[in-house]
């Protein structure tokens, strides 16, 4: 008994030395010049984030916060016994990520905005989203790879998302196109299909589909971070739409950077 006593003893002494010189390591290093000189310069660089907006079920994107990883840069710099911009390591600070909520847009601090269409309608040297049947894109293959400037994404089969095709069209996205399968579309509320997608690490947009009245609803609806989705529109009145987005000083972009929540650092 008074054995098992004096092991615990020397395991409770060992532990609180390990801790007590972690605490020691922690406060000469918190106090060396090269240190603070991190710490302050870390005031200066480090970039707040822009929080998601969310409400209840829906949520527009935000974009992740920069600083500086103060125990990389201290390292690095301990190296070489003085403090060099060149030597400070930046690290993102990322929000988690949720695919269980609908996206509605992307954040409102940039000027930018996407377009999806659903037409075979190209425009030349216009980054613009296609959602397309999976049995259209797997019969189309070889002509859609020749279009340059165009992301392809999966509009399910018939406009239904099933666990039949899903992956399988996911696969011919990625393997033959510019851009990852990454977004389900929906023009309305369906939770099973919100599941579906997130099992498949898919995120789900959900907009309204602009069918009539193409320029009312863009000058209506026009901000930063939206998303115009039209079908059966002609490929002049499309150009127009552009033109008119530009013009008000929007950038139109692919929906990955759209609702990129990445920062470069």
């Amino acid at each position: 008994m008074i054995k098992k006593i004096r092991i615990i003893s020397i395991l409770i002494l060992t532990s609180f030395s390990f801790y007590y010189t972690d605490k020691v390591l922690k406060i000469i290093k918190d106090n060396d010049p090269l240190m603070i000189k991190i710490k302050e310069k870390n005031k200066s660089l480090s970039v707040m984030k822009t929080d998601r907006i969310i409400n209840d079920d829906e949520y527009i994107t935000g974009i992740n916060g920069c600083q500086i990883n103060e125990e990389e840069s201290y390292d690095r710099m301990k190296v070489v016994g003085k403090y060099k911009d060149e030597l400070l390591v930046m690290k993102e600070d990322e929000e988690k990520n949720i695919n269980d909520k609908y996206i509605t847009g992307g954040n409102n601090k940039n000027r930018n905005i996407s377009i999806i269409l659903f037409d075979n309608i190209f425009i030349k040297n216009e980054k613009i989203n296609y959602f397309f049947d999976g049995k259209f894109i797997n019969d189309n293959i070889s002509r859609l790879k020749i279009i340059d400037n165009i992301n392809i994404y999966n509009y399910g089969r018939n406009k239904i998302y099933d666990k039949k095709y899903i992956n399988f069209d996911n696969s011919i996205i990625n393997n033959n196109f510019n851009n990852n399968s990454d977004y389900c579309l929906l023009d309305e509320k369906n939770k099973e299909v919100l599941q579906l997608c997130s099992d498949y690490n898919m995120k789900t947009i959900l907009i309204k589909i602009i069918n009539d009245k193409y320029l009312e609803e863009v000058k209506t609806n026009i901000k930063n971070g939206n998303i115009f989705a039209f079908t059966n529109i002609d490929k002049n009145n499309l150009i127009f739409i552009i033109n008119y987005i530009k013009s008000k000083g929007y950038n139109i972009v692919y929906l990955n950077e759209l609702l990129s929540e990445k920062n470069s650092c």
